[in-house]
């Protein structure tokens, strides 16, 4: 497996195409589609397959028009029927879905959104707004707060220590790094020895 991470200027976020040894590829959070973006597609996979979003955040989405004109024959995988106007095929906790030889495990996470899906290949974990290096991802009240670092702990923080984490923003990050340092894990009582 192929992981190339852009970080999209226009929307500050981190862009993903993910392919498999046979340049099968997939796009996670289009946030904006540029040239080097593009280049990527075309110069180190064979064929875009499919998008998938961790959530329907515009951040994260913004691209997806300029994506679908360009490749009409793609998929596009997230937690709703559609996202930004367009049909979606959508996703559960736990939905498992191949790609080539690429195997995306669904993972639900609500709390930054209703809607957040952490994305797991292998030791890869895709999350979107859901954890970042150092932090979580914002939330809108303390309720949804508690429902994040609730959700978290119980889905993410239990993968293997040496899982990487590919967040919307930032820079990467492993599980063992986020049990031992994330500030917002930490005032919310989660320890290394809780997880």
């Amino acid at each position: 497996m192929n992981i190339f991470a852009h970080l999209s200027a226009e929307r500050l976020a981190n862009v993903y195409t993910v392919a498999d040894d046979d340049g099968n590829a997939i796009i996670i959070d289009p946030a904006h589609i540029d040239k080097e973006i593009l280049q990527i597609i075309e110069e180190r996979t064979n064929i875009l397959k499919a998008v998938f979003l961790t959530h329907r955040h515009v951040t994260h989405a913004e691209g997806l028009g300029t994506l679908m004109k360009i490749y009409q024959d793609v998929r596009i995988y997230s937690a709703s029927d559609t996202i930004m106007g367009f049909p979606s095929i959508k996703l559960a906790d736990g939905d498992m879905i191949t790609i080539g030889g690429l195997c995306i495990e669904a993972i639900s996470v609500p709390g930054h959104s209703m809607d957040s899906l952490v994305y797991r290949i292998g030791s890869a974990l895709f999350t979107g707004d859901t954890l970042l290096a150092g932090t979580i991802g914002s939330t809108k009240s303390v309720i949804e707060k508690a429902l994040l670092t609730k959700s978290i702990r119980s889905k993410l923080l239990t993968l293997p220590d040496n899982c990487l984490i590919y967040p919307g923003h930032g820079s990467l990050s492993k599980i063992r790094l986020e049990l031992m340092f994330n500030q917002d894990l930490l005032e919310s009582g989660m320890s290394v020895i809780d997880a």
